[in-house]
């Protein structure tokens, strides 16, 4: 009986699955070469017959691949399919600071870069403004998609059918400011769909607001939100159209930088 059995008689079968099949995935990322299953076997201390169950598994899912003439096992393209999204995030973050830093440098605020997790804005990054009072996100902060002006820009990019469900719901009110009206809301929607930028006027904490607009990949689809983060005081009704267009300017020439072009909207 194999340590794997052992275990699923114990009722650790889901636990010690996963650990061998990242055995398995971590001795093929750190092996120079592909590797014969009695070799994988021997390097992860585990029975050939259990091995090779994990590699018809694994291999149903394009986690690994073997070669044609001798069947020796490498990493698969499944691999390189679900590290793609953290790589792109990584992409966009060092393509993306060279322009916040630009616009901090000329601001004076606070500038971030956001990404959607399916139902909040995540803040990935930011470059602090240059002024005795400034904005502050840490990195990795989710933020109310209804509230901040990344997450309505998000928002705007959604379809109908999928936005429609989002406003149905009770929208949490942060502050007297928030929008929770779902058709005051939808309005909203439409107009940042119509200008290309969003705006937070103290939606989500008092004191607090932003401006934000998209960037784009090369295919046309959101990379990211660009966001200026700005004191409610420094926020009149003059500066929010100045920092707009900053903000948009700065999307766009983001989106050239990530293969979009300065093609319009």
């Amino acid at each position: 009986m194999d340590r794997m059995s052992a275990e699923t008689q114990g009722g650790f079968q889901s636990i010690a699955a996963v650990d061998h099949a990242l055995a398995v995935l971590k001795t093929l990322a750190t092996s120079a070469e592909p590797l014969g299953v009695n070799e994988l076997a021997r390097r992860i201390g585990l029975h050939k017959s259990t091995v090779s169950r994990l590699l018809r598994t694994l291999e149903n899912h394009h986690f690994i691949q073997r070669d044609a003439t001798h069947g020796r096992i490498s990493l698969g393209l499944g691999v390189v399919a679900l590290a793609g999204p953290m790589l792109g995030a990584m992409d966009v973050i060092a393509i993306g600071r060279p322009v916040l830093e630009r616009i901090a440098n000329t601001t004076g605020e606070t500038v971030s870069l956001a990404l959607w997790n399916g139902k909040e804005a995540v803040m990935v990054e930011q470059v602090l403004g240059t002024r005795t009072v400034v904005h502050y996100t840490w990195r990795g902060k989710a933020v109310p998609a209804h509230s901040t002006a990344v997450g309505k820009i998000f928002l705007s990019f959604l379809p109908d059918s999928e936005v429609r469900p989002i406003l149905a719901a009770p929208l949490e009110r942060f502050t007297e400011f928030t929008i929770v009206d779902p058709d005051k809301m939808a309005a909203e929607i439409a107009r940042i769909r119509q200008t290309g930028y969003a705006l937070n006027v103290e939606e989500n904490e008092l004191e607090s607001c932003g401006v934000a607009s998209a960037a784009y990949d090369f295919n046309g689809k959101v990379a990211t939100v660009l966001n200026i983060a700005i004191p409610k005081y420094r926020f009149d009704g003059e500066q929010q159209l100045r920092l707009a267009e900053i903000v948009v300017e700065g999307a766009r020439e983001l989106s050239g930088k990530l293969g979009y072009g300065n093609r319009a909207r």
